[in-house]
């Protein structure tokens, strides 16, 4: 039994031994693993020894041209007498392996930890991984007083960071949470420790005011770890990255000794916040229409695209002119601030000027903004206001009084759709083309178009249309569009086609599919659309008739939701894609209004929006149904036309060249687009231009030659003709004035006598006459005294010299 117990103790000191110094450290890619055997009993300083290395692939692609090194920054390097990179060639296999020889090491004199590169291809790419052990190295214990004549310098603690470095974003503060372990890797005590951390200023997206940060830790023994927490503050700006941070260690041995060294770690940002930035999302113009001469109200909604907040908001009305629009007071409007994702809004009161002679008037919107570090931002708009001429009035038609059948309508049976349509204008609609159109299933048995003649302002017709389900049509909702087409009964817009456009829905049952009629079902009986068509990147309100078209059965708990192709429409400000409805009654409507907003960059056409119902009868039994309704949409066309030039001088019977520039500055095309120049005034032929289709961006030119007929201030204009992506046609003019003179040199029909211009001209030959003579008499009398002066000088000249002689001789 002492022999046992005499045997185990062996057994235990040998694993002690064995154990001493064995340690498995992580690093890089992990796909390598290493350890050691045994560590020697002596390890001096400079003096070599031998190690034996075991490795281990972690990872399963195998890894090809395997090297390995001793980092510099070990405590420990390859004695010089052996090779200083070791080939471990080709590693295949998960099994552990031994180096081909012992590692023949030589020790610094400070320290413990020895770092080996492995260098390989991994999958065909050049890959590194780092493994670091410590060794426990035994050396001269600290004195606990001193010796002038020992270097107490050597006795160095030296810091490394072992483990993971810990960080966290708190989204909410913006901060971002780094915890560093450091660990005193050496065998001598560390005091008056001072970590530091660093950033790169310019490039890094963490907020220092100071440019660093600096944490003091008291004291850390031999083979301690202490954790340094830090908190900085992320710049919400930042792009997502790995960025470096350094830390500076300074500190003391316990004999005084002064020490630095430095570690660098990486920090990964990941960075889901947005800059600001500001769309126009809506305008409200009060009226509509603003009239020449009279004010108005316009309102610039703002949404934030971005996640940060916008500051300071400087909204900015430019572009204004004397004959255009101006505003009441600067056009300067601010908004504190704009959350990211919300709206704000600015309202300004604009006058039109009594001289606007255009059908619309841009205006230019700046606006300017910082987010919450300073950062400033800018983003410009037009936006085209029309304008009504004082004297313009207009018919304005409404489809109202809908009646449709409120059950659902069985096939092969007769239906009727009745509806008036008033006419809420000034003046009398004319030219009135009332048409209804549906889907395959249903055939409308009535004339499908139906032409009246005119309404009178303030009055209404009433119209019908008898429709038939087919045989084989399906058990299904079936909308009908009633679309009418009209023009305003005064001169000036002859020929204007206005169009609105009520799409109303019936229930068609066909018991033959082996549909239940006693289903409650609810169908979109009717809709309407605010703007008659979605305009992209503006807002428009659906309205909705929701029916129930069970005679018996109440429905309630209905949740509606939208879904639209391609994404196209989206829930305005303050609405929502889904509506609840607590309860429709058997055989009742419930009237709903939504707004969407359109993509602004929607293409022109028809598209679909789904709508799903989900609901309960009266015995809480739950239903689904899917339903769609079609909503065409147009890009805003945008023609800008320049200033006509028209010829410096016109004279009677003489052409004279009108010219312009014109733009799409649109989205859309411009479909057939015709020009045409009109006026008092004869063209000379082959004036017309026919464009074709004019495509977004392109630029053109026109150029006509008119012959005046009359003298005076001619009115003249340029019509362009064109169609939109809806297929309506649209007219836009643009006016210009002409002086005309009557032709060179001609005379005036009547007694040129009494011609106020000649009678001008002959006074004043005769004045120039008058004043002739006056000029000539003058100068004659001038000349008539220098004459007279001159023969007196000539008489007395003579005399005095003849007395002189005179008196000569008698002397």
């Amino acid at each position: 039994m002492k022999n046992l117990r005499i045997i185990n103790i062996f057994v235990l000191v040998a694993l002690l031994i064995n154990m001493i110094g064995i340690t498995v450290v992580f690093a890089g890619n992990n796909d390598i693993a290493i350890r050691i055997l045994e560590m020697p009993k002596e390890v001096s300083k400079g003096k070599s020894f031998e190690l034996e290395v075991l490795y281990k692939k972690l990872c399963d692609p195998p890894l090809n041209k395997v090297y390995v090194s001793i980092d510099k920054s070990s405590s420990f390097y390859i004695d010089q007498s052996e090779l200083q990179i070791i080939d471990l060639g080709n590693i295949v296999d998960n099994e552990e392996k031994k180096f081909p020889k012992k590692l023949k090491l030589v020790y610094k004199g400070t320290g413990n930890e020895l770092t080996l590169v492995f260098d390989y291809e991994k999958d065909g790419s050049s890959e590194q991984c780092v493994q670091t052990l410590y060794l426990d190295v035994k050396e001269k214990k600290e004195q606990s007083s001193s010796d002038t004549q020992t270097d107490t310098s050597q006795y160095k603690p030296n810091f490394r960071i072992v483990n993971k470095v810990v960080t966290q974003y708190e989204a909410a503060s913006r901060k971002m949470l780094i915890d560093v372990p450091i660990k005193n890797v050496s065998t001598y005590t560390a005091k008056d420790i001072q970590v530091t951390l660093t950033t790169n200023m310019e490039t890094s997206p963490f907020s220092i005011p100071s440019g660093y940060i600096s944490i003091p830790i008291s004291e850390v023994k031999p083979d301690k770890e202490e954790k340094v927490h830090f908190e900085l503050a992320v710049d919400p700006t930042a792009k997502k990255g790995t960025y470096p941070i350094t830390l500076k260690l300074q500190y003391n041995n316990l004999y005084g000794d002064l020490f630095t060294s430095e570690e660098t770690i990486y920090v990964k940002v990941e960075n889901s916040e947005k800059t600001p930035g500001l769309n126009l999302k809506g305008v409200k113009i009060s009226p509509e229409k603003p009239v020449a001469g009279d004010k108005f109200s316009a309102s610039f909604e703002f949404e934030n695209l971005g996640t940060l907040e916008a500051r300071d908001v400087k909204v900015s009305l430019k572009g204004f002119s004397n004959e255009g629009i101006t505003p009441e007071l600067s056009g300067v409007k601010y908004i504190n601030s704009i959350a990211g994702g919300k709206t704000g809004k600015v309202s300004y009161n604009l006058f039109v000027s009594d001289k606007a002679n255009t059908s619309s008037f841009p205006i230019e919107i700046a606006v300017d903004y910082k987010d919450e570090f300073g950062n400033s931002y800018s983003d410009n708009f037009v936006y085209y206001v029309s304008i009504m001429k004082k004297t313009q009035q207009k018919a304005s038609l409404r489809i109202d009084n809908i009646s449709v059948p409120t059950q659902s309508v069985s096939v092969e049976k007769d239906f009727s759709i009745g509806f008036d349509i008033i006419n809420e204008g000034s003046v009398k609609a004319s030219n009135i083309k009332v048409s209804v159109s549906n889907d395959q299933g249903i055939i409308c048995k009535s004339q499908s178009i139906i032409m009246v003649d005119s309404i009178g302002a303030g009055e209404s017709k009433s119209l019908k249309f008898t429709f038939n389900a087919l045989k084989e049509a399906e058990t299904k909702n079936y909308p009908i569009a009633i679309n009418v087409e009209y023009e305003d009964d005064i001169e000036e817009f002859k020929g204007e086609k206005q169009t609105i456009t009520q799409y109303v829905g019936v229930f068609v049952e066909n018991s033959k599919s082996g549909e239940s009629g006693s289903t409650p079902r609810i169908i979109i009986d009717r809709y309407k659309i605010s703007t008659s068509q979605a305009i992209a990147g503006q807002t428009f309100d659906l309205e909705l008739g929701i029916l129930n078209t069970h005679k018996d059965i109440d429905v309630g708990n209905i949740g509606i939701s939208f879904l639209a192709d391609e994404g196209v429409f989206l829930p305005g400000a303050e609405s929502t894609s889904t509506i609840f409805i607590d309860q429709i009654k058997a055989g009742n409507r419930v009237e709903k209004k939504i707004t969407f907003v359109t993509k602004f960059d929607a293409v022109p056409k028809s598209y679909v929006l789904n709508i799903n119902f989900e609901y309960e009868d009266d015995k809480q039994k739950q239903y689904t149904l899917k339903e769609s309704i079609s909503i065409p949409v147009t890009q805003e066309n945008r023609l800008e036309i320049s200033e006509i030039q028209a010829g410096p001088e016109a004279f009677i019977g003489m052409s004279v060249p009108v010219s312009l520039n014109f733009y799409n500055m649109g989205k859309s095309t411009l479909n057939n687009l015709m020009i045409k120049c009109k006026g008092d005034f004869d063209v000379q032929p082959g004036s017309d231009y026919f464009v074709g289709n004019f495509e977004p961006g392109r630029s053109d030119y026109y150029e006509a030659y008119i012959i005046p007929t009359k003298e005076g201030q001619l009115k003249g204009s340029v019509v362009f003709t064109f169609e939109d992506s809806m297929g309506k046609v649209i007219d836009v003019e643009k006016e210009f004035d002409v002086f005309v003179q009557g032709q060179p040199g001609m005379i005036t029909d009547g007694d040129p006598m009494t011609d106020p211009l000649i009678k001008e001209q002959m006074g004043m030959e005769s004045a120039v006459k008058k004043g002739f003579n006056f000029i000539v008499l003058l100068i004659s009398v001038a000349g008539l005294v220098i004459i007279v002066v001159v023969i007196v000088l000539i008489v007395v000249i003579r005399k005095r010299k003849k007395a002189r002689a005179d008196l000569y001789e008698n002397y």
